[in-house]
């Protein structure tokens, strides 16, 4: 009898140890939120932390209540965290930022992934300034160091520590997601870190590959820009190539709707618009063809273009309206603060002006990008990890050529044994007729999260994705827009949706309404870049 009541004793003790785990993996009280800025994180290995504040947060707007945890990792890298009180599925997610970064800015994005039970958190990257400003790099090689790779993962060991700590419960899963910085943030920690994440999201990535910067953001931001410094393509001369663009390849993918699916398809020659002899309402000058076959082109020396950083695709044209400002213009004032404080390693300061760059010297001058380079495709430990990454870019990106992030792909498929064997664990989608991360009049929209997840999860490899056309300039694939939550889009009232295929194949009408993606079939494509 005692032996049983002992192992009646033993069992109930070990199914209450059981139950206590589950729940503390579940939920938390906002008393244990408040404790936890009390806690001692100063021990994590690699990553001293301390958490500053934390705060219960009252459940709003469809997102529950959760627990801010807000602090910094050693030396200067700034951390925030919202960890859901309740309903937590054991997961983490790391957000990537943008730009310079230099705020919490991602974790704009986390509320949609709270809202699924994930612990989700950013990092400011080591140092604090508005996403443009620079002058946090000057001269500054730890700052540097901290913005090319160590501040998002140490960000990520002290994310985790936090978050186990407030659960009392490991991790299951972790995840990263981000889109330009972080696109590059993600790929960084692939190939830097290959241990941090169980998946990856990876948008419109800055690679800064080719000697060092986002050459292409550069070259753009200047070819508008005359040899008098006066602005040379108008927006009546622009809606003059957009207008012959769409026409020649909208239909190539079996519809019009205004959007050019596949944009390597299309062979527009631009040549075609050039004026007959002085100027017209309908057609280009010499100096205005000589902007259109800069964008195309993409960066480029008197030896040519430099064919890794890839020019625009045709179907970016709606875009090209932030290149007409030239000198005024945010893509010229952008890449000026990044030559005076980040590219060079004696960085020239206030009075440099980008339009001093030399496309013959100077790029590879820019010793400091390679600090920041994410265009390593080795990712083999990654793989051997079990790691899976999703790469996407939209073809009428203009801050950063989806040529480069084909070529990269292409580059990765060779290293790692062939495209079957790459996309055991990496598969890259192209957005139609999306802007950078986001906007534009293509799709624009998609459960990214969902996808990885359910890879890593189940091992269902992501074969195709439905991505939707949402209103909305802050719309992306990882700022899911108002009422999205996993693949309910509905409430966001999409225009049209499109299915997307991993590269390189991809879609074309076969019969049904045009505004669903079920109305379209894949083609596979062919591995060319351009």
């Amino acid at each position: 009898m005692r032996r049983l009541i002992a192992t009646i004793r033993g069992v109930a003790i070990i199914a209450i140890c059981a139950a206590m785990a589950v729940t503390s993996a579940k939920a938390a009280t906002p008393a244990q939120c408040q404790a936890l800025a009390a806690r001692d994180f100063s021990d994590v290995l690699d990553a001293p932390t301390r958490v500053l504040v934390s705060t219960p947060v009252a459940a709003k707007d469809g997102v529950p209540a959760y627990c801010r945890a807000e602090g910094y990792v050693a030396a200067t890298v700034g951390i925030e965290f919202h960890l859901p009180l309740e309903n937590w599925n054991g997961k983490f997610v790391m957000q990537g930022c943008g730009g310079m970064c230099g705020s919490m800015q991602g974790i704009a994005s986390c509320p949609e992934a709270v809202a699924r039970g994930y612990a989700c958190g950013t990092t400011d990257m080591g140092h604090r300034a508005e996403g443009r400003d620079g002058k946090w790099a000057y001269n500054n090689l730890a700052a540097e160091l901290d913005h090319g790779y160590r501040a998002t993962h140490v960000a990520t060991v002290a994310g985790k520590a936090i978050t186990e700590a407030f659960y009392a419960a490991p991790i299951k899963r972790s995840y990263f997601r981000g889109c330009s910085t972080g696109g590059r943030q993600g790929l960084v920690e692939a190939q830097r870190f290959p241990y941090d994440f169980d998946g990856i999201v990876a948008g419109d990535a800055q690679l800064y590959s080719l000697m060092g910067p986002p050459l292409t953001a550069f070259w753009n931001g200047i070819a508008n820009v005359g040899a008098n410094g006066e602005n040379v393509l108008t927006q009546a001369k622009l809606d003059v190539v957009r207008t012959a663009v769409i026409g020649a390849c909208d239909a190539l993918d079996g519809v019009r709707d205004g959007v050019i699916g596949d944009p390597r398809q299309c062979k527009f020659d631009h040549s075609k618009l050039a004026c007959k002899g002085g100027a017209g309402v309908t057609c280009l000058t010499d100096a205005e063809m000589a902007v259109v076959r800069k964008l195309y082109q993409g960066p480029a020396s008197k030896k040519g273009p430099f064919v890794r950083s890839g020019g625009m695709a045709f179907g970016s044209e709606p875009s090209w309206v932030q290149f007409l400002p030239g000198k005024s213009g945010v893509y010229y004032k952008n890449a000026t603060e990044n030559m005076r404080y980040l590219g060079f390693l004696t960085d020239p300061g206030p009075s440099y002006d980008v339009s001093q760059f030399d496309w013959e010297r100077d790029p590879q001058r820019l010793n400091t990008y390679a600090l920041m380079s994410a265009g390593d495709p080795d990712l083999e430990l990654f793989a051997a990890n079990g790691g899976k990454i999703i790469l996407f870019h939209g073809w009428a990106d203009t801050s950063n050529s989806p040529y480069s992030k084909l070529h990269y792909y292409e580059r990765m498929t060779r290293v790692m044994g062939g495209l079957a064997e790459t996309q055991k664990f990496a598969r890259l989608f192209m957005f139609p007729g999306m802007f950078h991360c986001a906007g534009g009049y293509g799709v624009n929209a998609a459960d990214m999260l969902g996808a990885l997840d359910a890879w890593v999860e189940n091992g269902k490899a992501p074969d195709e994705i439905t991505a939707y056309s949402v209103a909305g300039q802050g719309v992306g694939p990882i700022n899911a827009p108002a009422g999205f939550k996993g693949d309910n889009i509905a409430a966001s009232n999409p225009k049209f949706s499109r299915p997307l295929y991993p590269y390189p194949d991809t879609y074309r009408y076969s019969s049904g309404d045009q505004n669903t993606a079920t109305s379209f079939k894949r083609v596979r494509g062919a591995m060319e870049s351009k």
